[in-house]
C-alpha cells in the first residue's frame, strides 16, 4: 500500500512524507502521548491518518490501538497495517481505557461537540489526550492550507474540555523552536509548490523533505532542550493536554 500513495492523493503523501522524515519528531510525541495510559489498555486514536502514532505505539509499548478515520484512502492504510478501523463514532460499542488526538481537532468545526462524542466512548476518569497547534496569534497562510480551522490558546482548550466534560489534569506547550517556524509562516506567509511526479524536486503541501529532515534531525532536539528547561510553560508550537473523563457524567 505504502508504494501505491501516488495513487492516493494529497493527505497520504502529506502524511507519509512526515512519518519518512520526522522519526525523531514522532517518537518523542507518541512517547508523550503514551506515558499517560495504563500499559495494557484498550485505547482508541481518533483521527488516526496514516497510524504513525499508532504504529509507534505498537512497537514501542506493545499496545495496538483501535483507530477512527473517516478519509476511506487512510483508512485503507491503517487496515493494510493491521489496526481495527471505525469509520465514525457511531460505529464503536465499547468503551476504552483511554482516547488520544494528535493534530486532528483544529480541522473540526465544532470541535466541542467532538470532545463530547469521545467521551461518550471512554470509561469514567479515563484519559484523553490531546495534541493541537498553539496560539491563534500565529494563524497563518499554512494553517488554512492544510484545512485547519484555528490554533489554540490554553485557556480556550481548557474551557472546551471542560464544556465537553473533561477535567484537565495537565496542559503545557510542546516544540518551543517551532513558535518560531510558525511565526514565520505567519509574517512570511506560505506558499503551495509541488509536484508529485518529481521525487528530485519535490516540495510536499506541508513541507519539503530537506527541511523536514532538517528540522527533526537538529531543530527539534534543541526545542526538546528547551521544553526540558522550562519553556514548555511559557510557548511552543503545539499544546499538549492530558484530560480525565468527569465523575458523574
Amino acid at each position: 500500500m505504502e508504494d501505491d500513495l501516488d495513487q492516493l492523493g494529497d493527505p497520504a503523501w502529506d502524511l507519509m512524507n512526515i512519518e519518512r522524515s520526522m522519526l525523531v519528531y514522532n517518537a518523542s510525541i507518541a512517547k508523550k502521548i503514551a506515558k499517560n495510559f495504563p500499559y495494557k489498555g484498550n485505547l482508541l486514536e481518533f483521527g488516526a491518518g496514516i497510524g504513525t502514532i499508532a504504529t509507534l505505539f505498537k512497537a514501542s509499548k506493545g499496545l495496538k490501538p483501535k483507530c477512527l478515520e473517516i478519509d476511506p484512502n487512510l483508512k485503507r492504510i491503517l487496515v493494510d497495517r493491521g489496526f481495527k478501523c471505525y469509520d465514525n463514532i457511531q460505529q464503536i460499542d465499547e468503551l476504552f481505557d483511554g482516547v488520544y488526538t494528535s493534530n486532528v481537532l483544529e480541522h473540526i468545526e465544532d470541535d466541542v461537540h467532538t470532545l463530547q462524542q469521545i467521551r461518550s466512548v471512554m470509561k469514567t476518569q479515563s484519559n484523553l489526550v490531546v495534541y493541537v497547534p498553539a496560539f491563534q496569534c500565529l494563524y497563518s497562510s499554512w494553517d488554512a492550507s492544510v484545512g485547519h480551522r484555528r490554533r489554540y490558546d490554553k485557556k480556550e482548550l481548557l474551557l472546551k474540555l471542560n464544556s465537553a466534560g473533561f477535567e484537565v489534569i495537565k496542559i503545557y506547550y510542546v516544540d518551543a523552536l517551532g513558535f518560531f517556524a510558525s511565526f514565520a509562516a505567519r509574517v512570511f506567509g506560505y506558499k503551495k509548490n509541488y509536484n508529485l511526479k518529481d521525487e528530485k524536486t519535490v516540495n510536499y503541501h506541508v513541507a519539503d523533505k530537506r527541511i523536514l529532515l532538517l528540522y527533526d534531525r537538529l531543530f527539534y532536539r534543541i526545542s526538546r532542550l528547551f521544553d526540558f528547561i522550562g519553556f514548555r510553560y511559557i510557548f511552543g508550537k503545539n499544546i499538549l493536554a492530558v484530560a480525565k473523563v468527569k465523575k458523574g457524567i
